[in-house]
């Protein structure tokens, strides 16, 4: 509405300018007209214009009304159709209230069901409660009268029927044991016989085995006593950084002498072996000549070791492959004798064995055959790492990748680890299948009786320091040293320990190490 009262102020501001423009137009006419005199037309023009601004007027004021009318019809048709939607939406919300007030009203009836189940349930608790309470007094009341009936409490019934159960049990399962032992017994010794039979009969090997010698034969005493003496620089030099040793052998004055290389690493002596061989052929004994040799043997022989190690493993159709460590390792027991047995051929032998008594079991051939290449590698190392070698084995097979499976079989072959599985007691029969083999290892027993006297020798002799008993373990390997509390004191157990190990080194031929335990304790004895 406002927009129309703008639109008549507009109009009337414009015929009063129109008046004012027409006045001006006259009165300019009349002063352009000079001549004529003013007075004489001035009557004529007024009313003139006057005509005119009235007709302005009435058609401003026409045109005003038209408008004026126009918009007020269009409002009031605005007006009705604002009204008409308000009494649509008063309609809609009235009814969006009555569905509000239906249900509040359903809301406030299950409020009150609500409460009311509530209470009922409440009820219901409180009765539960008090029958739970009177069972529980009643049990305990049946609970006094039993107990006092039978004269005992509950947790000695509880335990005495506990007791005669298990006994009970126990005596069935020792039955069944008993009837059942001879027969399992039995029927396991059947089948581990026809097993190691079927392998005996499947299993060929050829029995030339090479057999490493560390001894260099020199026809000339002249010349051994001019460059390989005691002191001798050309002895220092080959056996720097090596824990071997040279030495001169002469049986009699008749027949000539031999070097003797012993100790350390079966590498190191052949390599040594080879250096010697070439020096005393060529007559080189020239300290920065023998250099060059060593060295090119050495790469020879570590070149040899993983080429023979890779041979065994494709040989034994072994997989996945093996880390070139262990390759190497395997190689070197070709230079490494147990009982004079190669020990790399002893591997390949036990290996092939444990894989074909896992065939007739029924387990993994691949595992058994893993373990038994492995099972060695630690007499490769013993010369310079303390311990079993088949704990130096399963340490090495750990550290460069094998199973867990793998390197607990190697380390139950002699009791290092107690493993009650398959692989274990097929890597032990292998191993003493190949041991005891007929010409596998050489005066067996009579090397072995000897070896445990010139142990008890040894260790008898350090009576007179103190040293009342002892027990060899493990075929020799062990040595346990019982000394005189009162005559030595813990502050000399070392040096005793270490006079009796390197007495054994001088005095005994043994293969891998000795480990030699002091023990000093206290004993009291008193009679009843």
């Amino acid at each position: 509405m406002h927009w129309s009262i703008f639109t008549i102020i507009g109009a009337l501001i414009g015929l009063l300018g129109g008046a004012l423009l027409a006045k001006l137009f006259a009165i300019r006419s009349l002063t352009s007209l000079g001549e004529i005199p003013v007075k004489e037309n001035m009557d004529a023009i007024l009313k003139s214009a006057e005509a005119q601004r009235n007709m302005i007027l009435e058609e401003a004021l026409l045109a005003t009304r038209e408008q004026y009318q126009a918009d007020a019809n269009r409002l009031e048709s605005e007006r009705e159709l604002v009204f008409g939607m308000q009494e649509s939406f008063e309609q809609e919300l009235n009814e969006k209230q009555s569905e509000v007030d239906k249900l509040a009203n359903e809301i406030d009836k299950k409020e009150e069901n609500s409460n009311i189940k509530k209470l009922e349930l409440e009820k219901t608790r409180e009765e539960l409660i008090a029958k739970e309470q009177q069972n529980i007094e009643m049990q305990k009341s049946l609970l006094n009268h039993l107990e006092n009936k039978i004269g005992r409490n509950k947790s000695e019934l509880y335990h005495d029927m506990r007791e005669e159960l298990i006994n009970s049990e126990k005596l069935g399962i020792t039955r069944w044991l008993m009837e059942n032992q001879e027969a399992l017994k039995v029927d396991a010794q059947k089948f581990a016989r026809n097993s190691l039979n079927s392998v005996y009969l499947r299993y060929q090997p050829s029995f030339i085995w090479p057999k490493s010698s560390f001894i260099v034969q020199v026809n000339s005493k002249e010349l051994l006593q001019k460059h390989f003496h005691e002191e001798s620089q050309i002895i220092t030099s080959l056996i720097t950084n090596t824990d071997s040793s040279i030495s001169v052998l002469t049986i009699n004055d008749e027949l000539p002498s031999m070097l003797k290389i012993s100790g350390g690493a079966g590498v190191d002596k052949e390599v040594i072996r080879l250096t010697l061989e070439e020096m005393i052929a060529k007559e080189i004994f020239n300290e920065d000549k023998i250099r060059p040799i060593f060295d090119k043997y050495k790469r020879n022989i570590d070149r040899h070791i993983l080429k023979i190690g890779e041979e065994a493993i494709k040989h034994l159709d072994i997989t996945p492959n093996i880390h070139p460590e262990i390759l190497k390792l395997i190689g070197s027991l070709n230079y490494r004798t147990s009982h004079r047995q190669n020990q790399y051929h002893h591997s390949i032998e036990v290996a092939r064995l444990a894989g074909m008594i896992a065939e007739e079991v029924g387990v993994s051939s691949i595992i058994a055959k893993r373990a038994g290449i492995l099972h060695d590698i630690g007499k490769a190392l013993d010369y310079k790492i303390e311990g079993s070698h088949a704990v130096i084995s399963g340490d090495y097979a750990t550290r460069f990748g094998e199973t867990e499976e793998v390197v607990d079989t190697v380390l139950a072959h002699h009791d290092d680890k107690i493993v009650e599985t398959p692989y274990a007691y097929i890597l032990k029969a292998a191993d003493a299948m190949s041991g005891a083999r007929p010409g596998a290892r050489v005066d067996m027993e009579e090397g072995y009786h000897r070896r445990i006297d010139g142990i008890s020798g040894v260790v008898n002799s350090f009576q007179e320091f103190g040293v009342t008993g002892s027990a060899i373990m493990h075929a020799g390997r062990e040595v346990h040293v019982f000394v005189d509390n009162n005559k030595v004191k813990q502050k000399d157990i070392s040096g005793l320990a270490e006079g009796i190990a390197k007495k054994l080194e001088s005095e005994v031929e043994f293969p891998g190490q000795i480990r030699v335990t002091v023990i000093r304790r206290t004993e009291i004895t008193e009679v009843a």
